[in-house]
């Protein structure tokens, strides 16, 4: 596993910020601080550059996965027991950003949803999005359901479109195809919510244990 050391993160490329301590200058993805060493409260990072990583859709994950642990190592609050309050609670704030960091670009779906969301800030939002017609027919279906197999079967076909939707949301993330990737979230999103709504219903028709008369 590669280890990232506490230098990697003293000083980076871009001096955009200062320590709240010394005031001298640091990068702004810096843990602590390369003058008075120390540790840096969070900073409105993007998730690649928070686990500094590459700002690129397809991840490798092996990468992701040593950055993540190599983090939390450094992070690691047994460390910093010495440490006074204010630096501990930055220490805590920061595990808790670098884990939110790894759980969103882990996620395809996530991950897809950040990549668009930092890449579309010259693409207007469509306007006049109507709900997608396979989700709206999907939601017609089980508004009409009557039993636990349509249910079911209404379950089976979302989740099938929900994969579908993702890779056409993945293949027009990859062509920068913003406004297009939009439009498959928007659909990818209805089907979901159709998926949890058969999940929560089919419990209904699914008769209670008859209770024996004494």
């Amino acid at each position: 596993m590669t280890i990232i050391g506490m230098s990697d993160f003293l000083d980076g490329a871009g001096r955009d910020a200062a320590c709240w301590l010394c005031q001298k200058p640091v990068s702004i993805r810096a843990l602590f601080c390369a003058h008075c060493q120390t540790i840096q409260p969070v900073r409105d990072l993007d998730p690649f550059t928070r686990l500094g990583l590459d700002r690129q859709f397809d991840l490798d994950t092996d990468l992701l996965e040593n950055r993540y642990e190599a983090l939390v190592q450094e992070l690691d609050s047994a460390r910093f027991l010495v440490r006074g309050t204010g630096e501990r609670g930055h220490i805590a704030r920061q595990r808790d950003a670098v884990q939110q960091a790894y759980e969103l670009l882990r996620d395809p779906l996530a991950r897809g949803r950040c990549w668009l969301a930092l890449n579309r800030k010259e693409t207007p939002p469509a306007k006049g999005m109507v709900s997608p017609p396979f989700g709206h027919d999907l939601r017609r279906e089980l508004a009409e359901a009557a039993d636990a197999p349509q249910c079911d079967r209404i379950a089976w076909r979302a989740g099938q479109a929900l994969e579908q939707g993702l890779m056409r949301l993945m293949q027009a993330l990859r062509a920068e195809s913003w406004t297009q990737a939009q439009e498959r979230l928007a659909e990818i999103d209805e089907i979901q919510a159709v998926l949890e709504e058969a999940r929560a219903r089919r419990p209904d028709f699914v008769a209670p244990h008859a209770v024996p008369v004494s």
